[in-house]
């Protein structure tokens, strides 16, 4: 591939989406179209296997096989023929921001917002990673605990060790993710301004419980967990929204221009706070959204093409997009013609 630009053309259902798929699931190590691992293999076949040799200062090459065994899945993951342990020590080998049709749903879903931010905190800072993933597994052991305990089959007293344990990583969490989303909000503000041709002022807001008496408020709220059988307040349920320069939450009020204004301004801004932690640019990979921009968004988007370092672009129409593939062209562009899965042509 080009280590700039590379385009995919072909007919709806020829295979561009999936070439990219392959190409990116080595950033998340599962598909970005957020479908199971088992979903990816053919229906004629029981696994897949994928290897990604990644060209850049350490030459390094990935190998990545999910194969169903016994009616259960099994992923294996290996670096440089060394396997993987665990996903965490090579989450940032291969950094890359996806633009997709789906992206509103991050302007539409506070949880789906605080998945976003919760992967690309991560993604930035390790110890925020490994203390989330802590959390997710006591907040499991915790509500499993409720529900015995409504049962009758626990007494509330153990309760104490997972509270603790909870409030001990909720408060490093929400922490992390005030310091962050400050950084965060610098380059969304600015990206959701230009796209916006200067019409739009938007900020995100993070909405947590309040870190001082968060330990009191969560052992208040004891008894209704138990009677709900689940965790019902923490950094879990914690809410992202979108401000305007008054403060109001504006966030229902969006027009559909608005709205993929946001979604493009989140990724964007995604791509920023990347570059500045990793100091290299990330790999883009734009699944057919440009056709959906108006005029003055599309000419903004091309132009971050234009700025950026490698990028995997699809798109169904050859000839409509060939003016615009044209004025990308001198800058190290390749176009691929997909057909049934595989490369027809390549200009």
């Amino acid at each position: 591939f080009s280590d700039s630009l590379n385009f995919f053309i072909g007919k709806n259902a020829s295979g561009k989406t999936n070439l990219i798929e392959a190409i990116g699931y080595f950033v998340l190590y599962r598909s970005f179209r957020n479908i199971s691992d088992p979903e990816l293999i053919h229906w004629n076949s029981n696994f897949f296997y994928l290897r990604l040799e990644l060209i850049n200062s350490y030459d390094s090459t990935y190998e990545v096989g999910v194969e169903k065994i016994n009616q259960q899945y099994r992923k294996k993951i290996k670096k440089n023929g060394k396997k993987v342990n665990k996903i965490s020590d090579i989450i940032s080998d291969v950094i890359g921001v996806f633009f997709i049709p789906d992206d509103l749903e991050y302007v539409e879903s506070t949880s789906k917002r605080r998945n976003f931010f919760d992967y690309l905190f991560s993604l930035i800072d390790v110890e925020y990673l490994n203390t989330l993933v802590e959390f997710q597994k006591c907040l499991k052991q915790r509500n499993e605990l409720l529900k015995r305990i409504l049962e009758k089959k626990s007494t509330i007293n153990e309760l104490d060790f997972w509270d603790n344990k909870i409030i001990e990583l909720s408060l490093a969490i929400m922490k992390k993710r005030l310091q962050y989303i400050q950084i965060y909000n610098s380059y969304f503000h600015k990206r959701a301004k230009e796209i916006s041709n200067q019409n739009d002022e938007i900020y995100v807001k993070l909405e947590q419980n309040d870190v001082e008496n968060f330990k009191k408020m969560f052992l208040e709220n004891r008894y209704k967990d138990i009677y709900a059988g689940t965790t019902t307040i923490g950094i879990h349920r914690d809410k992202f929204f979108f401000l305007n320069k008054d403060g109001k939450n504006i966030g229902s009020f969006f027009s559909q221009g608005q709205k993929r204004t946001v979604a493009l301004s989140l990724k964007l801004a995604q791509y920023d706070l990347l570059l500045e932690n990793f100091q290299i640019k990330p790999i883009l990979f734009i699944d057919d959204v440009i056709r959906e921009l108006d005029q003055y968004r599309r000419k903004y988007f091309l132009d971050l093409l234009l700025d950026c370092g490698q990028a995997f672009f699809t798109t169904p129409n050859f000839e409509d997009d060939m003016k615009m593939f044209k004025e990308l062209k001198g800058n190290n562009c390749k176009i691929f013609e997909i057909e049934n899965g595989k490369v027809k042509n390549e200009f």
